[in-house]
Parts: structure tokens; C-alpha cells; sequence
């Protein structure tokens, strides 16, 4: 299925913000889980599972995000690709920010099961 040229150059856009939105909820939401609910505690280098999980989840919308710039726009004037490719760009390295920022918390902040 072929999306239209305005539905393919709108989801290219808000790409960046998408994925960090996901990635915000997923990771909050699985942390939020692991402390409500203590289980296992397995450790494999010092972190447990749950922050193994995390940054596995930023790799992967990082990696989401690199796949979305490989994107071409497909508006039907050159000033609107240069636009929506220049602006999705933006977006998405800005949103690799946020992820980012996001992941440190498991290097900086002690987990769950460290603190009580």
C-alpha cells in the first residue's frame, strides 16, 4: 500500500516526535511496572534488566529515527521537499536528543530495587 504524497510527507515530518513519544511512554511505563511491582532481581554488569531494557529501547528508536532519514519526501514541489526533508531532520535529531537524555537516567539514577 502506497500512501498519498501529503500522508507520507506528514508521518515523515512528525517522525521525530512520534518515536520519542512512544519511547517516552514505554519507557516510563516499564519503569513504573518494574518499581510497582519488585520481582527478579537478575544483575548481568551492574544493571539489572529493566535498565538493559531501556537502552535497549533507545537503541531501537534511535535506530527507528536513522531509518526515517533515509526517507525521501514526496511533495510535488522541490520547495516543499527541501522543507519537509530540512524540518524532519530537525525533528529527528532533536527528538535523538531526548531519547538520549532520557537513557542517562539509568547510568545517573540508582533503580528500584538499589534504593529500598
Amino acid at each position: 500500500m502506497r500512501l498519498p504524497p501529503f500522508t507520507h510527507d506528514f508521518l515523515l515530518l512528525f517522525a521525530g516526535p512520534l518515536v520519542w513519544s512512544v519511547h517516552f511512554v514505554a519507557i516510563y511505563g516499564l519503569n513504573g511496572i518494574v518499581c510497582a511491582r519488585p520481582g527478579v532481581a537478575a544483575r548481568w554488569l551492574g544493571w539489572g534488566w529493566e535498565a538493559w531494557a531501556i537502552v535497549g529501547l533507545g537503541a531501537a528508536a534511535a535506530a527507528v529515527l536513522g531509518a526515517c532519514l533515509l526517507a525521501r519526501p514526496r511533495s510535488e514541489t522541490e520547495h516543499s521537499r527541501r522543507f519537509v526533508r530540512w524540518t524532519s531532520r530537525a525533528l529527528a535529531g532533536l527528538a535523538v536528543l531526548a531519547i538520549v537524555w532520557e537513557t542517562l537516567a539509568v547510568l545517573l539514577v540508582p533503580t528500584c530495587s538499589d534504593v529500598g
